[in-house]
């Protein structure tokens, strides 16, 4: 496997269904374990997991933190730039 998902889909989807303090939680928590394991795993984060937990803190009102996430989704996939870049317009938006 090139990549480490850990219970990702199951905390995702816990989330999805029943969207709580509890099930955010459980599944920040596997986002931080996620990059965690790969990390110790010698494997590349999966793409679009520090994009996610970034996103989670912003929400929080995290925002040096979230921007760092974001900042590590961008150094492993150039390619989310643009997508990365919305989320970070938003944000603006919404701050203001």
């Amino acid at each position: 496997d090139t990549f480490y998902w850990g219970n990702y889909s199951s905390t995702l989807y816990d989330y999805k269904k029943n969207p709580d303090e509890k099930t955010l939680e459980a599944h920040k928590k596997e986002l931080l374990s996620v990059m965690e394991i790969s990390e110790k795993k010698n494997k590349i984060v999966p793409p679009g997991v520090n994009a996610e937990y970034g996103y989670l803190l912003l929400k929080d009102g995290q925002e040096n933190e979230g921007f760092a996430y974001l900042a590590k989704e961008i150094e492993l996939y150039p390619e989310s730039t643009v997508f990365i870049t919305r989320i970070k317009d938003e944000y603006a938006k919404v701050k203001k």
